[in-house]
Parts: C-alpha cells; sequence; structure tokens
C-alpha cells in the first residue's frame, strides 16, 4: 500500500530530484531514440508501451518534482470539498466560498445537505480564467509603467533602478 492517496500532493527529496530531471530531460528527447517506442517495464517483467500523451504527463510530472514542487494527480470529474478546492486555487477557504455564491465557480449541495461540492474541472478552468486575466492585467500595467517612463527608472522625480544602486 502506498504511503499516500491519489490526489494527495507527492513531493520528492531533494536527494531525489536529480532522478526526476534526468527521466524529465531524457522522455521525449529524440535525439536520444534508438527508433523504439518507449515502454515501461513492470516489476514482474511485463513491458506496456506507453502513448505520446502519457508521455508527455510523465515528463511534466517529474519536470515538476525535479523543480521541487508537489504534484498532485486529479481526475477532472472529481468532486471536492471547498478546502481541496481552496488548496488548489492557494486562497482561504471563506474566499472560495466567496467565489462560489457570486457565481464564479459552479457548485452542488449534496442532498440538501450546507456542505458544498465543486468538480475539479469547474475549479480549474477558474484558475485558467484568473492567471489569464492576471497575465492580460500585468502586461497592461508594464505597459503603464513604460510610456510613463517608470519602468526602467528614468521617470521625472529622480527614481532609480534599486538593481543600480549601490548599497
Amino acid at each position: 500500500m502506498l504511503p499516500f492517496q491519489l490526489n494527495d500532493p507527492v513531493d520528492l527529496p531533494v536527494e531525489k530530484r536529480g532522478v526526476a530531471e534526468r527521466i524529465s530531460a531524457r522522455l521525449l528527447d529524440p535525439s536520444r531514440g534508438t527508433g523504439r517506442k518507449p515502454r515501461l517495464t513492470l516489476p514482474n517483467g511485463e513491458e506496456i508501451e506507453l502513448p505520446a500523451e502519457l508521455l508527455l504527463l510523465l515528463r511534466d510530472i517529474t519536470a515538476a518534482l525535479a523543480r521541487g514542487e508537489p504534484v498532485s494527480v486529479v481526475p477532472l470529474h472529481r468532486e471536492m470539498t471547498t478546502q481541496e478546492a481552496a488548496d488548489l486555487l492557494n486562497v482561504s477557504r471563506q474566499h472560495l466560498v466567496e467565489l462560489l455564491e457570486a457565481g464564479e465557480i459552479p457548485f452542488t449541495r449534496p442532498g440538501r445537505g450546507k456542505h458544498r461540492r465543486v468538480l475539479a474541472a469547474d475549479v480549474l478552468a477558474y484558475k485558467k480564467r484568473r492567471d489569464g486575466e492576471r497575465r492580460v492585467a500585468l502586461r497592461e500595467l508594464t505597459h503603464l509603467s513604460e510610456d510613463a517612463g517608470d519602468y526602467f527608472g528614468d521617470a521625472p522625480g529622480g527614481f532609480e533602478r534599486l538593481d543600480e544602486h549601490d548599497e
């Protein structure tokens, strides 16, 4: 039995991250290929051919683990508690409830209960929208700063970039 559940974040100890980095770097590198299809060898010796989609997923998982980022696999159809969804979005549970009540993320109340449930797919769709809106806003702020002459420290008033300042 594994010491974690399917949805629990998994992290690699620092001393094992090099293995994940080597796996990630080699999974889709055609220059290292022999023309053979990638295969997974099970502990009993059985070999299974790996589809390209699974290779992409393994590459992304191992790359994140190599960077020291915990990884969790959550099926999109899975119902999540408000705390699990809040953790995924890196917000407080109360803020998540406010998002639910404002209609930002769909939710259900199974069996007329007071507890809310959200689909992982809906939480991830909200996260994708939110992240896209943040990128657009940051780009706009950057352009405004550049237009005002503030971005590179050449604005009126004697402001200087911190990295140009000797301490």
